[in-house]
């Protein structure tokens, strides 16, 4: 019982060290979460973008780091002492990144996001990475739409094009999880067959017997990340 209570402790240390680690940032009216991980190491360095879901949706500029995703992607960082900014805005309730519903999308202020990064920062033109999941995956996938040439690679988690025109997405490698219980596995599995038929770089995981919120929470497994991280445009 003591060693599990130990265990415990150091996990709940270890958790809330890690988003000590975060620093809540503004740009053009754009909450986000920033994390500078080997701050110190000379040279260029990969940017990471992470798209939330509507649960994080506010204007805390806190729910966001609660994604299992962005958990997962910090890890994964610091367990390979992987140089990175990682930054994580949040979309305000009102709101949706890709604009459905009647809303206005939020998309634009996120690139404009990534443009001050690229003017600022010394950042590697050929390692910028994009992700998203549920509501955040249909931002990252109107993002790439209208940029086609800036990310070198997308994990998308649980979450359907607008306007499902394969041929856009033939610029970026992508990497697309869905559950199989989802209403949108249907119409995700036939987006990824022909986006490669299309000629484009796309892996496609079923992840069987999920719904949504467990779908969302374990896309972001380190197979996947790895795979994100090993991308490169040329």
């Amino acid at each position: 019982m003591k060693r599990y209570i130990v265990l415990l402790t150091a996990l709940v240390i270890s958790h809330f060290a890690m988003a000590q680690d975060f620093k809540p940032m503004e740009h053009n009216g754009l909450l986000y979460q920033e994390l500078v991980f080997c701050n110190d190491v000379k040279g260029k360095i990969p940017l990471v973008i992470y798209l939330h879901g509507r649960h994080a949706s506010g204007n805390d500029n806190q729910k966001q780091l609660s994604q299992a995703g962005v958990q997962e992607i910090d890890k994964y960082l610091r367990k390979n002492a992987i140089p990175a900014y990682f930054l994580v805005p949040q979309c305000p309730e009102d709101y949706e990144w890709d604009g459905r519903n009647g809303n206005s999308g939020y998309t634009d202020k996120v690139v404009d996001l990534v443009t001050f990064y690229l003017k600022t920062k010394d950042i590697d033109m050929n390692r910028i990475y994009i992700c998203g999941a549920s509501m955040g995956a249909c931002g990252t996938w109107k993002i790439l739409k209208d940029n086609p040439k800036l990310f070198a690679a997308a994990l998308i988690a649980s979450g359907q094009a607008q306007h499902e025109k394969p041929s856009d997405y033939t610029d970026t490698p992508l990497y697309v999880t869905v559950g199989s219980e989802e209403r949108s596995y249907n119409a995700l599995k036939w987006l990824t067959t022909e986006i490669r038929k299309a000629g484009g770089n796309v892996k496609f995981d079923v992840l069987f017997g999920q719904k949504h919120r467990n779908a969302c929470d374990n896309a972001f497994s380190t197979k996947r990340i790895k795979w994100l991280f090993s991308q490169v445009r040329d």
